[in-house]
């Protein structure tokens, strides 16, 4: 029953979306398009096991995406979305956006895998305690200390 109100709301925030923006972000997207086949595997087959997945999934794939955009164009996807939230951040070099890349993709990636250590060696309840709690505490840290560190490269900092 939640697996069927959880893919509804999803389902109508993506409408919404569309409606309000004219198009839908896409972690969202990709986030409703794993949602809605293993969802759906979920609620037939009686086994929760393949909505737990679909988190293991998005992340690895968020992971792997910022890594291979990385080495294919460089850091540009990361730098977008921070100098959007910080325009100082621009003036951080090129290298330490590198670094940051390879963090936040390892962290990603490492939380997927996390994941997967709550699937099978935890109970429902701590899988899902693990999943609001741990991976809000683990993204606040990554993105903290990826804050902490570019703000300590910019030109403006390093003058001081």
């Amino acid at each position: 029953m939640l697996t069927a109100a959880f893919m509804i709301v999803v389902t109508f925030q993506v409408i919404i979306e569309k409606l309000a923006k004219d198009s839908v972000g896409k972690p969202l997207l990709m986030s409703w398009y794993l949602l809605i086949p293993l969802g759906a595997m979920t609620l037939i087959l009686q086994d929760p096991v393949y909505l737990q997945w679909k988190f293991s999934i998005i992340y690895w794939l968020f992971g792997s995406v910022l890594l291979g955009s990385q080495l294919i164009k460089g850091p540009f996807m990361l730098k977008t979305a921070f100098i959007a939230i910080a325009p100082q951040l621009d003036e951080v070099p090129l290298n330490a956006w590198k670094n940051v890349t390879y963090f936040i993709s390892l962290a990603f990636i490492t939380i997927g895998t996390i994941n997967l250590y709550f699937i099978y060696f935890a109970d429902i309840d701590m899988w899902v305690n693990f999943k609001f709690f741990g991976v809000t505490f683990l993204i606040l840290i990554t993105v903290s200390s990826t804050l902490f560190y570019l703000f300590s490269k910019t030109t403006s900092s390093s003058e001081t």
